[in-house]
């Protein structure tokens, strides 16, 4: 997940783009600031327990159409890969090498936030904790997980859907658009559940290939072209909620019918096409005043924050449960009924501490990863060649974390209260294979074996 990740790299010299990473931190922000007040997890007479504040209050599913933000994401994602993939290819690097590199820099945290939270479970597990709260905190802690499953789908098809681009053009993205179109009519007509799951590489897909597209010029300077992309998808938005089924929550709702986000309907594709467009349209004006001289110490800023997007995406629901337990039985902050007036004014210092907790624990994960990093022998990277034996290794490591990641997503760490051991043991298995995937047979054995299971815990 590059566009979490935050880095372009993929080859020497790449250049930043101010404007690209502008974006990134926007939505990041927009991400945790949605989940924080969107979860509300309450602690009265001694248990946990979680609530949807849009089931609980139906007015905030126009506060969707703000904080939902994950079209961008892919857009970003696209535009990274596209450009990472080009470099690395021109090098003279193989699909391979580089959807391995790409894959490790995205599952190398992951793992190491899956391990502590899973470490955590299995200690309040052997201390008696109640089964009912570790489940709930158990989802609360994995639920944003499932972003990471579509995007390593889509990182693993880079560079195919990349030549396809090459070849097809803008064809590739709306033939992807016109059959999820026709999976959610589908899925809402004759409850074709199972085929809807093709939806999250389909949506999510179409904002990556016009990634592609912003990259290669399509949709960049012209401004015409994103303005009639905005007002189209507007259009077509209002078309499906006023006059169509579907919701104004872009994001699931508890108890809808029709739930936008799972899997990604028809109206979704529409509101992220219409959030690309303004994005587009923007990027000229904005890129060319963060240009200015004078804008070097806020691009110096934004760089620093975009680096910092993925630690925050994987952890910042951990302040979520921490508050809730240490600062809610003690009486540190109110708990009014969720939805009501003195609630929403008590967000305000709800977001304030849980802001100053995410970065305490965000100073002990760079913390760790700097010594582990510092621990690890200075190696060059070997480049194993591509081999066919290879390459499937690779295809069944990446498929292997994105289903237990989907699950996680889903099922939280801990269903029934007790840790998944299988999933987490599975992912482990997944992470593996892509690592094992680049060992060369050329070199000396265990000549590199401590340096690959040190890096296991941070990022190459």
């Amino acid at each position: 997940m590059q566009a979490v990740a935050g880095t372009d790299r993929g080859g020497v010299g790449t250049p930043r783009n101010p404007y690209l990473d502008l974006v990134r931190v926007f939505a990041i922000a927009a991400v945790v600031v949605g989940h924080w007040i969107a979860t509300g997890i309450t602690y009265k007479h001694g248990r946990l327990n979680g609530v949807d504040v849009l089931g609980v209050s139906p007015w905030t599913s126009w506060l969707t159409l703000i904080f939902q933000v994950v079209p961008l994401f892919f857009l970003v994602g696209g535009y990274s890969n596209a450009l990472s993939w080009t470099r690395y290819r021109a090098a003279g690097g193989s699909a391979f090498g580089w959807t391995r590199r790409r894959a490790r820099r995205l599952l190398v945290p992951t793992s190491g936030y899956i391990a502590a939270i899973a470490l955590a479970v299995a200690a309040c597990t052997a201390a008696g904790e109640n089964r009912d709260d570790l489940e709930e905190a158990g989802w609360a802690l994995s639920l944003h997980l499932w972003f990471l499953a579509p995007y390593l789908a889509l990182l693993l098809l880079t560079p195919v859907l990349l030549a396809a681009h090459r070849r097809y053009g803008v064809a590739v993205p709306a033939v992807m658009a016109a059959t999820a179109v026709i999976i959610d009519v589908a899925v809402i007509e004759e409850h074709w559940r199972f085929v809807g799951w093709a939806n999250y590489v389909l949506v999510w897909g179409t904002f990556h290939q016009l990634g592609f597209a912003w990259h290669d010029g399509f949709l960049a300077g012209r401004r015409g072209r994103p303005l009639a992309l905005a007002a189209g998808a507007i259009c077509a938005l209002v078309a499906l909620i006023w006059w169509g089924p579907y919701p104004v929550s872009m994001v699931g709702v508890p108890g809808a019918r029709i739930q936008n986000a799972s899997p990604p309907s028809a109206a979704l594709l529409a509101f992220g096409l219409a959030q690309v467009g303004v994005v587009l349209l923007a990027a000229p004006s904005v890129s060319a005043w963060l240009a200015r001289p004078a804008r070097g110490r806020l691009r110096g800023v934004i760089r620093r924050a975009n680096a910092m997007t993925m630690p925050v995406y994987l952890w910042h629901m951990v302040p979520v449960v921490l508050v809730t337990v240490v600062a809610y039985p003690n009486r540190w902050l109110a708990q009014p009924s969720i939805g009501s007036r003195a609630w929403w004014v008590q967000r305000i210092p709800w977001v304030a501490a849980l802001t100053l907790v995410l970065a305490a624990v965000l100073a002990l994960v760079v913390l760790a990863a700097q010594l582990l990093k510092a621990g690890r022998p200075r190696q060059p990277e070997l480049s194993p060649h591509d081999t066919i034996g290879r390459t499937a290794m690779l295809g069944l490591g990446v498929a292997i974390t994105v289903a237990t990641l989907g699950r996680l997503a889903v099922w939280g760490f801990a269903p029934n209260g007790s840790l998944d051991t299988i999933t987490i043991g599975c992912f482990a298995v997944g992470v593996l294979l892509v690592v094992v995937a680049g060992w060369t047979s050329t070199a000396p054995p265990n000549t590199h074996l401590p340096a690959r299971l040190a890096g296991l815990g941070s990022q190459p």
